[in-house]
């Protein structure tokens, strides 16, 4: 823990945005920030209804390009301290 913030602290000096195993120069527009929506479509499959959930995101967040997730990629969802973490999967 103490490693990667210091290499965090480090980056950040030599003006480098770290997202896990992202990498990515810095811009003057850096990565946008939006509002997004957490939004449920339920859908009718086989007479049994059923709960879709979607987090919607930006197109000018998701159209930046230091957006370290590409359409259709799979990705890892978790919960740490009342906030949800979107990663890359391993596979990609």
């Amino acid at each position: 823990m103490a490693l990667k913030w210091c290499l965090n602290l480090c980056l950040r000096k030599y003006h480098v945005s770290v997202l896990e195993d992202f990498v990515a120069p810095k811009r003057k527009n850096r990565m946008q920030k939006g509002k997004g929506r957490f939004i449920n479509r339920p859908t009718r499959t086989g007479g049994r209804n059923y709960d879709k959930f979607f987090i919607y995101i930006p197109t000018e967040v998701a159209r930046d390009g230091t957006f370290p997730f590409k359409e259709g990629e799979e990705v890892a969802l978790h919960i740490e301290n009342k906030r949800v973490i979107i990663e890359k999967t391993e596979r990609n």
